[in-house]
């Protein structure tokens, strides 16, 4: 019978980024997976699923408004439900290794309520290594999250198995 050196793998599960109320929240990150029919919107129709690998501190807020910061490095999904994103990130397709920043980029009001308008960019082939950073740059009216209960403190995130080694203190990009 032969022995083998097992290694245990760390499943990655990545959080999901929900779009608060203050145009110029953004997401910054390299592509790992596009699956255009990946997710459900909220009215169960079939919209595309986002994975990526943050280049830039991110943060995200849940429907009551409280807000979670995500490290440069970390593994986030977008479910691109919402109208606007769902027709740009359909149009830009990308691929595993581009770069894309989604920006929310105004709220218009419409009969219906309040419509979030996206923004998105892309840069083809061009991830770079990601250096993690502890420390959102992102304001949108609101102080970062504070650790709370079931969060990992702000200065150790959780090991992700996807990050690169270290880079110098003032990498290219």
């Amino acid at each position: 019978m032969t022995n083998y050196d097992w290694e245990d793998v760390v499943t990655p599960a990545g959080s999901y980024i929900g779009w608060g109320d203050h145009p110029g929240q953004f997401v910054t990150g390299k592509v790992l997976s596009f699956d255009p029919t990946g997710a459900t919107d909220f009215n169960d129709d079939v919209c595309p699923l986002l994975t990526l690998e943050l280049i830039e501190p991110a943060a995200s807020f849940n429907k009551q408004g409280e807000r979670t910061d995500y490290p440069a490095g970390e593994l986030v999904n977008l479910t691109c439900g919402l109208v606007s994103l769902k027709r740009a990130i359909r149009a830009a397709d990308p691929a595993p290794g581009d770069v894309v920043k989604i920006t929310l980029a105004d709220l218009v009001k419409t009969s219906r309520g309040t419509v979030k308008e996206m923004a998105i960019k892309i840069a083809r082939g061009a991830a770079p290594e990601v250096r993690r950073q502890s420390a959102p740059q992102q304001g949108f009216g609101q102080a970062p999250a504070q650790q709370g209960f079931g969060q990992a403190p702000a200065a150790a995130p959780a090991a992700n198995p996807f990050a690169q080694p270290s880079q110098p203190a003032n990498p290219p990009f």
